[in-house]
């Protein structure tokens, strides 16, 4: 099992739980080159005890995703991460600050 893909499962599921309030749904998709298009908008109401909350919540997401990268690597484990996935979890990072790259790499776009 690709523990880096499971843990990047669980925090994209919380756009559909606790941190649905911070993004629209449901997610659009573009037919045409068919990626999803996910437009990312904190609510303008947002205070800053839900920003900080939200940080530490995306900040523990980056703790678990290097610690099942280093799981994965002992385990010669695949690489199995979708990318979608991925660029969602880079989205969420960006919007409070937090730059995942150096854990799941950048997006294939800037590569």
């Amino acid at each position: 099992m690709c523990v880096v893909s499971m843990v990047g499962d669980h925090f994209a599921d919380k756009t559909r739980g606790p941190w649905a309030p911070y993004f629209p749904q449901p997610w659009e998709v573009d037919p045409a080159p068919a990626r999803p298009r996910i437009p990312f908008n904190l609510k303008p109401d947002i205070t800053r005890d839900e920003f900080d909350a939200l940080k530490r919540d995306v900040q523990e997401m980056k703790e678990l995703l290097k610690r099942a990268k280093k799981y994965d690597e002992d385990n010669h484990e695949p690489h199995c991460e979708v990318e979608e996935k991925m660029e969602l979890l880079r989205a969420i990072a960006k919007l409070v600050g937090i730059d995942l790259s150096d854990v799941i790499g950048p997006s294939r776009e800037l590569a």
